[in-house]
């Protein structure tokens, strides 16, 4: 998806569908810090996101909890993350499928 400003591109994100996992997210630097890319966060509520090293303090300020330990890449570092509020829902659905047995 790429996401423009009065005509102009300003960001793109790359989301799998299938997995409802967002795989990138960027802003155009002049557009940073303005709000811009929590509201793309806000629009696509992609449940899990894999990002960069550098970019985990910003999905933390927007509801997301990294996963396990950061992978490094051939070149990055990256981190899974998944939107806070699934974490207790994850617990209800095991509770759930343990007393269903």
């Amino acid at each position: 998806m790429v996401f423009a400003l009065d005509g102009q591109d300003v960001g793109v994100a790359i989301v799998n569908p299938s997995i409802n996992t967002l795989l990138v997210l960027n802003v155009h630097p002049r557009h940073r810090s303005h709000g811009l890319g929590a509201a793309i966060l806000r629009y696509l509520q992609c449940n899990f996101a894999r990002v960069l090293e550098s970019a985990v303090p910003f999905f933390e300020r927007n509801g997301y909890k990294a996963m396990g330990q950061i992978h490094q890449g051939k070149s990055l570092k990256t981190q899974v993350m998944i939107k806070s509020s699934l974490i207790p829902l994850a617990g209800r659905v095991a509770r759930l499928y343990t007393n269903a047995k």
